[in-house]
C-alpha cells in the first residue's frame, strides 16, 4: 500500500500533466468542495482568485466561481458581525457610560440578504394588521391578488355577515331570501367558509306564515355548522322568541355576545346565557312576551365578563331601567350605551359610580335635568385625574327636548373640559359656543361631530382652528349654509389623516328624479360630492347630508387622479347599530345608524 507522502507526490505529478482548463477546473471544484464542508477562508481565496485570473475560462464556471465566493464572504461577514455586536454588549455591560459603544450598538447592520419577493418576507401577522385598516369595498381587490392575500382577506370580510329576509319590495324580499338561503347552504356544505363567521346578524321584515316558519327552520338546522360563532344579533320583526333562544342556547352556550333588537321583548329564557362580553337589546314597549326582570338577570348571571351594554326603548312611550341598574355589573362596564331612553336620576347615579367606563352613550331625556346637571357639575380634576369616569375615551351626549337647559350643557361641558385621553366626541345639539370652549384642550381626539348653527367661511375657519391636526374623521351638522356645504370642503385639507368627513344640513335632502329639471339637479348633487374627495386626498368616505359614499381613485397613465363615489346603503328600519363599514372604528362610531333608531320609517334620519 502507497505512503500518504508517495500518493501526494503521484497526485502533483499526474497533475503536471493536465491542461490549463482542466487545471482550473481542479481549482474551482476543490473550492467547491471547501466552501460546502464549511472551510471556507484566504485558501479558498487564492484558490478561486487563480481559477479567475486563468484566461478562456468559460463564462458560466466564472458565474459559478462569482457565486460560491459571494455566498461564502457574505455568510463569513454575518458571523464575524455577530461577534463584534456581542463584543459591543459585553463592554456596554462592563461600562455602561461608555458612549463610543452604545453608538456602535445602536448602528443598523445590514440584513442577511434574501432572494424572495417583498411580499413573502413580510411576517402574514404584518399583512394581517395592514389588511384590518383597509374598509371592506376595498379590501375585496385581495380576493384577486393571490392565495396568500385572498386567505387574509376572506377572513375579515366574511368575519360578520348579514342576512336580510324580507326588506324591502317584492323583488328585494326574494332576492334577500334566495341570497340568504344561499349563504346557508354554503355553510353547511363548507366548513372552512363556516369556521370564517364570528358574527351572524339576521334582519327579519317579515309576517307570520308558512314561509317565515319555513326559513326559521332552516336557520335551527344551519346554526350547529357556525361552529366559530361568537356574536349573535337577530333584528326586527318577528322578534326573537323563547324558541329560538334556546335553539341558540342549544348550539352556542358561551357566546360573547347577542342582540334583540325589535319592536317588542320577547326573548324569553335569554338570561340562560353565563358567558357574555356584550348584551344589546332595543324593543318599543315592554309589553313582549319576556319579563323585563330578564334584564337584571342577564346582567347578574354575566357579572364576570359582561362589559358592554346597549339598551334602548322608546321616548313617546313609559319605560325604565331602574331595576336592570341596580345590577352590581354596571360598576364593571366599560361601554355603555343607552338611545331613546327616559334616563332617571337612579340610573344615572348608578352611572356615575362606573369608574371602568371607557365609552358612554346617553341618548334621550333626563328625568330631572336640574339633578343631571349638579352629577355632571360634581366632577373634580385631582392630581391631574378626573373623580367622575377618569377613564372615558368616547362620549355622545344627544338630549332630546333639553334645548333650553343651557345649564345641563354648560355642566356637562365642564364635565368634559381638559380631558386629554377622550378620542370619539358628539355633543349633539349642545349649543356651538359652548364646545368652541371645549376643544382646545382635547388633545387626543380623533373623531368629532358638531352641529353649527349658520356655516360660513369664518365658521369654517373657527372649526378647524380649534381641532388637532390628527383628526381622522368628522361629522359637521349644520341649519342653515350661506353657501353648498361642499364649497367649504378646501378649509379641511389641514387634517392629513382625514379618512371620514359627512357634511350635512337640517334643510337639504337628495332630489328625486321625475323631470329633466330634476335630473340637472341629481348631476349637481353627484358633482357636489365628487368635489370633496377631489379637494381632500386623504378621504376614503364621504358623508352628504345623511348619505355616504365610498371614495374610488385611479390614477390613469397620466399621473392624473380619476376620483368616483360608490353610494353605500341607506339605513333601515329597526337598523343594528354597525350599518356599513366605514374603514374605521372612529367613524363608524361617529356615524351609528341607530341613534336614534327609526320605529315609525325607513329612510334617512330626519
Amino acid at each position: 500500500m502507497a505512503s500518504l507522502d508517495e500518493l501526494t507526490r503521484t497526485v502533483l505529478l499526474a497533475a503536471q500533466n493536465l491542461s490549463t482548463m482542466q487545471k482550473a477546473d481542479f481549482l474551482l471544484q476543490t473550492s467547491l468542495t471547501m466552501i460546502e464542508s464549511g472551510r471556507y477562508g484566504d485558501e479558498v481565496e487564492r484558490y478561486l482568485e487563480v481559477f479567475l485570473a486563468t484566461p478562456g475560462i468559460h463564462s458560466d464556471q466564472i458565474s459559478k466561481a462569482l457565486f460560491a465566493r459571494g455566498s461564502a464572504r457574505r455568510i463569513a461577514a454575518d458571523k464575524l458581525l455577530t461577534r463584534a455586536r456581542q463584543d459591543f454588549q459585553a463592554v456596554a455591560k462592563m461600562d455602561p457610560s461608555n458612549q463610543d459603544v452604545l453608538a456602535q450598538i445602536r448602528r443598523d447592520f445590514a440584513p442577511p440578504f434574501d432572494s424572495r419577493p417583498a411580499h413573502r418576507r413580510v411576517p402574514p401577522e404584518v399583512w394581517e394588521l395592514i389588511a384590518s385598516h383597509i374598509p371592506r369595498f376595498h379590501l375585496r381587490t385581495w380576493l384577486f391578488v393571490s392565495a396568500f392575500h385572498r386567505g387574509i382577506a376572506r377572513r375579515l370580510i366574511f368575519r360578520t355577515i348579514d342576512v336580510y329576509f324580507g326588506d324591502g319590495d317584492d323583488t328585494d324580499k326574494d332576492n334577500g331570501i334566495n341570497r340568504g338561503l344561499d349563504i346557508f347552504d354554503r355553510v353547511k356544505s363548507d366548513p372552512s367558509f363556516a369556521r370564517l363567521v364570528r358574527t351572524l346578524r339576521i334582519h327579519w321584515s317579515h309576517e307570520e306564515g308558512d314561509l317565515l316558519d319555513l326559513m326559521k327552520r332552516i336557520l335551527r338546522e344551519t346554526l350547529p355548522a357556525f361552529k366559530a360563532l361568537t356574536e349573535f344579533e337577530w333584528i326586527g320583526y318577528p322578534e326573537m322568541r323563547g324558541d329560538m333562544v334556546q335553539a341558540i342556547l342549544a348550539t352556542h352556550p358561551h357566546l360573547h355576545g347577542i342582540g334583540l333588537v325589535g319592536w317588542h321583548f320577547d326573548g324569553t329564557g335569554v338570561s340562560g346565557f353565563r358567558n357574555l362580553r356584550q348584551f344589546t337589546l332595543r324593543a318599543e314597549d315592554d309589553d313582549g312576551d319576556a319579563d323585563m326582570g330578564e334584564i337584571r338577570a342577564i346582567l347578574d348571571h354575566n357579572q364576570g365578563t359582561l362589559v358592554h351594554l346597549t339598551l334602548g326603548a322608546y321616548l313617546v312611550r313609559d319605560h325604565s331601567w331602574d331595576d336592570a341598574f341596580q345590577s352590581a355589573t354596571i360598576q364593571k362596564l366599560t361601554h355603555l350605551d343607552l338611545v331613546d331612553t327616559r334616563i332617571s336620576h337612579s340610573v344615572l347615579t348608578r352611572i356615575a359610580h362606573g369608574q371602568n367606563l371607557q365609552s358612554l352613550t346617553l341618548h334621550g331625556m333626563f328625568e330631572r335635568p336640574g339633578a343631571a346637571s349638579v352629577v355632571f357639575g360634581s366632577d373634580h380634576v385631582i392630581e391631574g385625574q378626573h373623580t367622575f369616569l377618569p377613564h372615558l375615551e368616547a362620549f355622545r351626549f344627544i338630549m332630546v327636548g333639553h334645548d333650553d337647559e343651557i345649564q345641563l350643557f354648560q355642566s356637562v361641558v365642564s364635565f368634559l373640559r381638559g380631558r386629554t385621553k377622550l378620542r370619539r366626541l358628539d355633543l349633539g345639539d349642545c349649543p356651538w359656543d359652548l364646545v368652541k370652549k371645549l376643544l382646545p384642550g382635547l388633545t387626543a381626539l380623533r373623531a368629532l361631530r358638531v352641529r353649527i348653527p349658520k356655516l360660513n367661511d369664518q365658521a369654517a375657519l373657527d372649526l378647524v382652528g380649534l381641532l388637532s391636526s390628527s383628526i381622522l374623521a368628522m361629522h359637521v351638522s349644520v341649519a342653515v349654509s350661506d353657501q353648498p356645504m361642499n364649497t367649504y370642503a378646501r378649509y379641511f385639507s389641514r387634517f392629513h389623516s382625514l379618512s371620514m368627513l359627512h357634511l350635512a344640513s337640517s334643510s337639504v335632502r337628495r332630489p328625486q328624479t321625475s323631470t329633466h329639471h330634476d335630473n340637472r339637479a341629481c348631476e349637481l348633487w353627484a358633482a357636489q360630492i365628487k368635489s370633496i374627495p377631489a379637494i381632500l386626498h386623504s378621504l376614503d368616505f364621504v358623508g352628504w347630508h345623511g348619505e355616504h359614499y365610498v371614495v374610488v381613485r385611479e390614477i390613469d397613465g397620466a399621473d392624473k387622479h380619476n376620483v368616483e363615489v360608490k353610494e353605500l346603503p341607506a339605513r333601515r328600519r329597526l337598523d343594528c347599530g354597525n350599518g356599513v363599514d366605514l374603514g374605521s372604528r372612529d367613524a363608524n362610531w361617529l356615524e351609528r345608524k341607530d341613534v336614534p333608531i327609526d320605529y315609525e320609517r325607513p329612510g334617512l334620519e330626519g
